[in-house]
């Protein structure tokens, strides 16, 4: 396992942690619901490969379970693309310092047999990727701006998931995307398309909404 891919994974674990509490807010005090509806959030990382570079992938996501077989959401991810400041990631993606890609738009989740202890699912993404970099204009510690371009993305991937208690799921997930990037700090046009392949948590939760 590369560095990047650990520090993908430790960040998983420390937001799993953080993120734990959801799974015990089931319902409000009070009257018999009137209305309920099944949230989940999603928190994973790993790796994305880039004009034969791996970069580290870490994405969040959050939405509803329609069914026990379909959920749907909004998701954001992120790649860094070069070093940073006081952070060097080994990669060289991008010909500019302090560059990255940011993913976000609509997924949809297809979960198989999901009463299985392991089980099948399927992940569609679609949204907009901006490839940009960090500037520290002022001369001062930390960046003040941001300079980006947007274009389409999507992604298709499939793995299994793993349930480990009721409200808590493990899976590894690989899949392709597609970025319509153009062709921006040496980086190709669709050059941040590509395999990838990510390590993730999913907490499930019930909330009620009670009568006044």
């Amino acid at each position: 396992m590369s560095n990047k891919l650990k520090i993908g994974v430790l960040v998983l674990v420390v937001l799993c942690g953080g993120s734990v509490v959801f799974a015990s807010q089931t319902v409000f005090e009070g009257a018999s619901p009137t209305f309920s509806f099944v949230n989940y959030l999603h928190v994973g990382g790993g790796e994305a490969f880039i004009e034969d570079e791996m970069a580290v992938l870490l994405d969040v996501s959050y939405g509803f379970r329609l069914s026990p077989s379909l959920s749907l959401g909004a998701f954001i991810a992120v790649n860094p693309l070069s070093n940073f400041a006081h952070a060097d990631l080994g990669l060289s993606i991008a010909n500019t310092d302090a560059a990255y890609a940011l993913m976000s738009g609509m997924e949809m989740l297809f979960t198989f047999s999901p009463d299985s202890l392991v089980h099948p699912i399927i992940r569609l993404a679609v949204g907009g990727i901006s490839v940009g970099y960090l500037e520290d204009v002022d001369g001062k510690e930390g960046y003040d701006v941001a300079f980006s371009h947007r274009s389409a993305f999507a992604s298709v991937s499939a793995g299994l998931e793993m349930n480990i208690t009721t409200h808590m799921q493990l899976a590894l997930r690989g899949g392709w995307r597609f970025a319509a990037n153009k062709e921006v700090m040496g980086i190709s046009q669709y050059g941040l398309s590509g395999p990838e392949i990510s390590l993730y948590a999913r907490f499930v939760w019930e909330t009620a909404i009670n009568k006044q």
